[in-house]
């Protein structure tokens, strides 16, 4: 094994490929040893895939199948040869599993959806599922294998057929689980996978089950269809997620890259966006996969060994030999196409034959050297395609050439060397593609090193034919040679004008265009452009992750899933640790969110949730919306059980339990304000109705005018929402939101820009925020979000009540998050008091929270055993203190806390409203608060702090509580101004 100049142990690389790049010729005449002849292919393919790790820094090991089908006999002897002398590792496949992996499900149907080909005139013979007339015929058959001595490997090609999308998808998992055993089998620590093309799309799922930290990435040599195209697939969101399990994601160009974003956003709700080098990113489940899109070139040396070789190669000079009497003379196009209907070979010859009819001055100086590839799949569309292109071929040479002298030079060759392909480049002035949809292709390359070769060897250089590129703007090399003469095949004028301008363009020109095209080649070439992608796919794969790390968490099964990462620390709610904390505590606040935590969420259009789609209060009035605006879904009633639990919790002296949302208060009060004793907080803490209380308080003391904005930001919505298809606008007391989660992804999110970006600028000077999150853009009131509402809360028990002991926050959706910062941050402030802290959220993701339950059951089991503490206290001895509020629950903290006078300070508001003014540069808010709140109507039950003592420790406390929320609430202010 090599080494790098440094001393450094080279990486291995792993490459994943479904057909080895070598070729198989059995000797059936050879008695003893292995009876296979093995050595590399000369495909343009092939010579690809044995360049694309050839530097020192990494060593290449090829895992895939043979082309041929190898007995099991003869498996140990070629598998010990492919891996001394081929660095190859076989994978052997039973005749029937390759047939119905590759010529059924790759080439029947995935090669044409991700060539934007569908059914949609049923050309296709479509059946009914074989219905057996015995009971023992559904029973699969037992694979027959061909004798050791047959030269056709496998099945005979399998025409396109759409039931194969359900019938050979398990084959095809089968064979990707079959590669995934065999890689894992050699994969060593800090080795690269590297995964190529569409028959090895969802190794990646089955690799990360076992891999979690290495480096798995998949290039695509295809374009990636529209998402229109793509959708049609039966098992399109499979093959999605399991592409995703890869840390890196490969394209040729932009616009197949363009085309997975989308269906990623379409089909899975997944967004990108640009990394700090410059790649697309998509963030799927808490992992982040790169997305490049980088077209490669060919090896230069190689060309020019096959160049030395064309005049001493006996198949080479053979070839020349042949095809030397029919260009004498002549200008001379060069195509070698398969016989496929997407290369565009008839299309083609119709411009060829148009060109002919209307220039006949050149009738006998042009000539086209055509060769057809037969391809192995799909035969319909090759009997189809050679039926084409053999009768025009005829008939061209029929009408504009002669027996001895024909227009059109025709052969079709099972497989083309490459020392061929070089003597047809060379002797071409013209190479002329007409592909209608193209992926990878190396034989623009090899056209161009073929005249570059011959440019050197001239001693002036303007005798050389350097040649000229008429390219198929539908081939993916087309985005990147930008010498070449686009074409666009359907248009025949065009391709005929194409001709004539390369028939007489002038050498000076010919040279630039030329050099343009080469240049990309030198620094490009297949060596250095692997070791750049290598690069990039060892910096997107994630290290390690030691056993019970706790870093890393597999969850889903299928194609479903996924390893996440969570923050060291976050563990599941021990129930037993918060009950005996619980049990400890005497000024105990706990805050317990509505939806998604005290009861189920549900989608509006499942039959369960759509009868609760409004919550309804036929004695006080009309129905209430139940639906959650940040994400749609329907909040379900509370439980009878859950009822009973929180009534419960409230009973306790030593509890104050605060049920919080971003629910209007109507909603808040048709479901909670029977339970007495609970504090309320509405739209996301606009609104707080403490225990005891009567009315509502309102963050601000807002005037009769305040909120007069609410009008003018409704009507510019509802402009929006006319012409948004499924959009919506939701109007709450404090609040205007522009729901677009059920429109198109993308024309939604160019709406929901464009309205963002009217909305600041209108709103620049009002006392409100823009929120812009997925799926909504929200207009509401300046500082409103639940940090500031828990902020609040602990402020005020430390100021008028006392410092709780046991702070319990249970929420599930992105909006708690930010109350988990503030609560966090708070306890950590007042650490001398050793207030047990718990915050949690409902479901394993990633959060912020320390702690997390599984679903909304155990948050209601664990409601319920604090609930029930209270009975079982009150049964036992305990401190004279403890029995003296329970006798008298005047003395406990839940009665201390509703005699304290307003949660909403006016101190704090003003301290918020600074803020705000250094970012507007306005005073009209906290001049608003000054006068709408009295001091005087505060019954502090606290000391104030010492006058002379400007840096206690309360005033520190309430400054990094302020601090934390004010820097929640202002992100997006600051995006307005500074963007």
């Amino acid at each position: 094994m090599s080494t790098s100049p440094r001393g450094e142990r080279p990486t291995s690389v792993i490459v994943c490929i479904n057909v080895l790049p070598l070729i198989f010729t059995l000797d059936e005449g050879k008695a003893h040893g292995c009876p296979w002849r093995i050595e590399w292919s000369t495909s343009s393919y092939g010579l690809f895939l044995r360049n694309i790790v050839s530097a020192q820094r990494y060593v290449p090991l090829f895992v895939g199948c043979p082309e041929v089908y190898v007995p099991r006999k003869d498996e140990a002897a070629v598998r010990k040869i492919l891996r001394q002398q081929f660095n190859c590792i076989p994978v052997f496949l039973d005749p029937e599993t390759a047939h119905r992996h590759y010529q059924g499900f790759c080439k029947g149907v995935l090669w044409p959806i991700f060539h934007n080909v569908i059914d949609v005139y049923n050309s296709a013979e479509l059946k009914l599922d074989d219905c057996p007339d015995d009971a023992n015929g559904t029973e699969l058959k037992a694979p027959t294998s061909p004798p050791a001595s047959s030269r056709s490997m496998w099945h005979a090609p399998a025409s396109w057929n759409p039931a194969s999308q359900d019938k050979c998808w398990n084959e095809y998992c089968q064979v990707n689980r079959q590669f995934a055993k065999k890689v894992i089998e050699n994969w060593e620590t800090g080795s690269i996978i590297w995964i190529h093309d569409y028959p090895l799309l969802v190794l990646a799922s089955y690799l990360l089950r076992k891999l979690h930290g290495g480096s798995i990435a998949i290039f695509m040599h295809v374009p990636f269809p529209s998402s229109e195209i793509f959708r049609t697939l039966a098992v399109r969101t499979e093959i999605l997620r399991a592409m995703l399990c890869a840390n890196h994601i490969g394209f040729l160009v932009f616009e197949h890259a363009r085309h997975f974003l989308t269906a990623c956003k379409r089909l899975l709700g997944l967004n990108y966006k640009t990394s700090h080098n410059g790649m697309l990113t998509v963030e799927y489940n808490g992992r982040l996969v790169l997305i490049t899109c980088s077209h490669c070139g060919t090896e230069l040396h190689r060309m020019s060994d096959l160049m030395a070789r064309l005049e001493v190669d006996a198949m080479a000079t053979t070839f020349q030999a042949k095809l030397r009497p029919h260009i004498d003379g002549r200008f001379v196009l060069t195509a070698v196409d398969r016989l496929e209907g997407l290369c565009g070979i008839p299309l083609k010859l119709r411009a060829l034959d148009r060109f002919l009819a209307l220039y006949p001055s050149k009738r006998d100086q042009i000539v086209l050297l055509q060769a057809g590839i037969s391809i192995d799949a799909r035969p319909n569309d090759y009997h189809q395609t050679k039926q084409y292109v053999e009768s025009f071929v005829a008939e061209i040479n029929r009408r504009w050439g002669t027996p001895d002298r024909p227009v059109v030079v025709y052969e079709e060759f099972a497989k083309m060397h490459s020392l061929q392909r070089m003597v047809l480049w060379r002797m071409g002035h013209v190479f002329l593609d007409t592909c209608v949809r193209g992926g990878l292709s190396m034989l623009p390359f090899e056209f161009l090193s073929a005249h570059h070769h011959a440019f050197e060897a001239c001693a002036t250089g303007e005798e050389a034919n350097l040649g000229v590129l008429v390219a198929s703007e539908f081939a993916s090399y087309s985005r990147i040679l930008n010498g070449a003469l686009l074409v666009n095949p359907w248009k025949t004028d065009d391709v005929v004008g194409a001709l004539v301008k390369a028939m007489e363009m002038q050498f000076h020109e010919t040279r630039s265009r030329f050099l343009l095209n080469y240049n990309f080649l030198l620094d490009n070439q297949v060596s250095d452009w692997g070791t750049r992608m290598l690069a990039d796919i060892e910096s997107a794969g994630e290290p390690s992750a030691s056993p019970g790390s706790g870093d890393f968490m597999e969850i889903g099964f299928g194609f479903d899933y996924r390893v996440m990462q969570f923050a060291p620390g976050f563990v599941a709610l021990n129930a037993d640790e918060v009950l005996r904390s619980y049990v400890k505590a005497t000024k105990r606040l706990l805050i317990l969110d509505y939806g998604g935590t005290l009861s189920w969420t549900s989608c509006l259009m499942d039959d369960e949730a759509s009868m609760y789609q409004f919550n309804r209060n036929h004695a006080t009035g009309p129905s209430v919306p139940a639906l959650r605006k940040a994400d749609g879904q329907v909040r379900t009633p509370l439980s009878y059980e859950g009822r009973l639990s929180l009534e419960s919790l409230c009973q306790d002296p030593l509890n104050v339990v605060v049920v919080w949302s971003n629910a209007c208060r109507a909603e808040l009060e048709h479901e909670f304000g029977a339970i007495p004793e609970l504090t309320l907080v509405a739209d996301n803490g606009y609104f707080i109705r403490k225990t005891g209380a009567a009315e509502w308080e309102s963050l601000y003391a807002d005037s009769a005018d305040d909120l007069g904005w609410k009008d003018a930001v409704a009507t510019i919505i509802k402009t929006y929402v006319s012409r948004t298809n499924g959009s919506f606008v939701a109007v709450g007391d404090a609040s205007v939101m522009y729901d677009y989660r059920n429109c198109d992804p993308e024309y939604g999110e160019m709406q929901a820009a464009e309205l963002y970006d009217q909305l600041t600028e209108l709103l620049k000077k009002e006392k409100t925020a823009v929120v812009r999150g997925k799926g909504f853009v929200e207009v509401h009131r300046f500082g409103v979000n639940k940090a500031v509402a828990s902020t609040m809360l602990l402020n005020y028990c430390k100021e008028k009540v006392a410092m709780p002991d046991f702070v319990l926050c249970i929420g599930d959706d992105e909006s708690d998050e930010q109350a988990y910062r503030a609560i966090r941050t708070f306890a950590e402030a007042t650490v001398k008091d050793a207030c047990a802290c718990y915050t949690v959220t409902v479901g394993k993701k990633p959060s912020v929270a320390n702690y997390y339950l599984d679903s909304v059951s155990e948050v209601l089991g664990l409601i319920e055993s604090m609930a029930a503490i209270r009975n079982l206290i009150k049964r036992r001895a305990s401190s004279p203190a403890l029995d003296a509020v329970h006798a008298d629950p005047s003395l406990g903290f839940q009665a201390n806390f509703r005699l304290g006078g307003c949660v909403i300070s006016p101190v704090y508001v003003r301290h918020m409203s600074k803020e705000f003014s250094k970012v507007v540069s306005t005073t009209n808010l906290e001049e608003l608060c000054i006068e709408n709140f009295d001091p005087c109507a505060e019954e502090p039950t606290v000391p104030a702090p010492v006058a002379d003592d400007p840096w206690s420790w309360m005033q520190l406390v309430q400054g990094v509580a302020v601090g934390a929320a004010v820097g929640w609430t202002l992100r997006h202010q600051l995006r307005r101004y500074f963007k």
